[in-house]
């Protein structure tokens, strides 16, 4: 008998994502930004999130599933955004 296992296609390989839970500085990698961000992110809701009470009475965890930050990312590459006009909405300018 060969207990010796043929290591799956490349195809196969890209078809199967990892989960597991993600820190802020994970997030951070993951999508190119500030850890500040990231955290906002994860704290605000932009974010889906797990949050586990702290040990000991400590600071409270949030962390995000790796498999839920790649949907995230997914869904909103989808949509692009004009980033000019976000900002000018978001410090308070008008078109003219």
């Amino acid at each position: 008998m060969n207990l010796i296992q043929k290591p799956p296609h490349k195809n196969e390989q890209h078809s199967v994502i990892e989960d597991r839970l993600l820190r802020a500085s994970d997030v951070q990698r993951e999508l190119g930004i500030s850890r500040a961000t990231a955290y906002r992110m994860m704290t605000d809701g932009t974010l889906p999130v797990y949050r586990f009470p702290g040990q000991q009475g400590g600071r409270n965890m949030v962390r995000v599933s790796y498999k839920d930050l790649h949907e995230w990312r997914e869904a909103h590459r989808a949509q692009p955004r004009n980033v000019i006009s976000q900002l000018m909405a978001n410090v308070g300018f008008r078109k003219c």
